[in-house]
């Protein structure tokens, strides 16, 4: 997982961009940990860094464990269809009021057209 993350900080590198903070679950998932989705010990980790309150941030995911972990914090859940993002969509259970992008680049457009 170390490997992934640093080849991604170097390929961002090369774009003069960065990510400031890399929160993960390292947990089996039987050991029903906090941080293990969909609790949200992950989001208040990342809170707890920035010293932030996540109400209405932005948090994309493609499953729906990952939605439900944003809403515990009160982000607002997007979902991709992209990774599991389709079978997480066929399922329709759990998506109300959840806006539904093709992809990150295009959660990203919108984003930034909304500023």
């Amino acid at each position: 997982l170390q490997q992934m993350h640093d080849k991604m900080q170097d390929l961002l590198a090369t774009m003069n961009a960065r990510v400031d903070y890399i929160a993960a679950c390292l947990h089996h998932p039987d050991a029903a940990c906090e941080c293990r989705k969909p609790k949200a010990g992950l989001f208040k980790q990342i809170a707890k860094h920035f010293s932030c309150d996540l109400t209405g941030v932005p948090a994309v995911g493609d499953s729906l464990r990952d939605l439900q972990a944003a809403q515990v914090v009160k982000a607002q859940p997007i979902l991709v269809r992209t990774g599991k993002g389709e079978r997480t969509l066929a399922k329709r259970e759990g998506l109300d009021n959840i806006p539904v992008f093709a992809n990150l680049q295009s959660v990203v457009n919108d984003l930034l057209l909304n500023l």
